[in-house]
């Protein structure tokens, strides 16, 4: 499964959004901000990390950005997230990074691609215990072999009798089930790994039909229209000048 994906880039004008994935957003040249629509406030600083499913809208059009997604239910991330949820809300809110930790941050994630640094700087700056006996979610494990599932099919069809059917629950209790573990329901999470999936494309140098199909899209304008939903902006913002870099473990 991966681990994450970065971006890298003039930041693309977006509309308000959210996804399953919890974002560190990062501005190269000055503070961001960040609106949060559920809350109703607004957060600026040169580091904020957003957690999943929150709407939101970043403003820092025009301005270098490092951006870097999270799983949430990615077992490799779920020790860092733990962490960072004992010290923050749940929602939207600044990391207090010094510019040093900040260039730090953005060597060790596009030249030498070490993770583990990334997480212990960040970690340092924020007063955050990593410690591997902290707990991991969903506990559930007919959940966990689910999301293993879905994230291993990279974008192909995957219908519920199929999923209910490898963990001898009726698709109307795994519904229920996930939804409970995991906070979205499950045709959201297979949306989530399809655009997901897209974005692995796209980082292959697919073309956007390309990356569409090969992730379970019937054709780009529903790709497009999805892409928009979770992200607040078209999946061709994500062609250069822009870099898109996925880490896997």
């Amino acid at each position: 499964m991966a681990l994450q994906s970065d971006y890298i880039g003039v930041s693309p004008d977006n509309d308000v959004h959210a996804h399953h994935a919890v974002q560190i957003c990062i501005g190269l040249d000055r503070d961001i901000s960040v609106q949060d629509y559920k809350a109703q406030s607004i957060h600026t600083g040169q580091c904020i990390v957003i957690f999943e499913d929150v709407p939101h809208k970043l403003f820092a059009q025009d301005d270098q950005i490092v951006v870097i997604y999270l799983e949430p239910e990615d077992r490799h991330n779920q020790q860092f997230l733990t962490a960072l949820r004992q010290t923050r809300s749940d929602g939207i809110n600044t990391l207090p990074l010094t510019g040093k930790e900040l260039g730090y941050i953005s060597q060790h994630l596009f030249t030498d691609v070490d993770i583990d640094k990334v997480w212990k700087t960040v970690n340092k700056a924020v007063g955050l215990v990593y410690s591997p006996a902290l707990s991991s979610r969903p506990e559930d494990k007919r959940v966990r072999a689910v999301i293993d599932i879905i994230a291993s099919q990279r974008g192909c069809a995957i219908d519920m009798a199929f999923l209910s059917s490898k963990v001898f629950l009726s698709p109307s209790r795994l519904t229920h089930l996930f939804k409970q573990e995991v906070g979205i329901p499950i045709s959201r999470f297979i949306v989530w790994w399809r655009v997901r999936a897209a974005i692995e494309q796209l980082s292959k140098s697919a073309t956007l039909t390309e990356a569409a199909h090969a992730s379970g899209f019937s054709d780009l304008p529903h790709m497009s229209k999805t892409f928009k939903q979770l992200f607040g902006f078209a999946p061709s913002s994500l062609f250069k000048p822009h870099t898109i870099k996925i880490h896997s473990n």
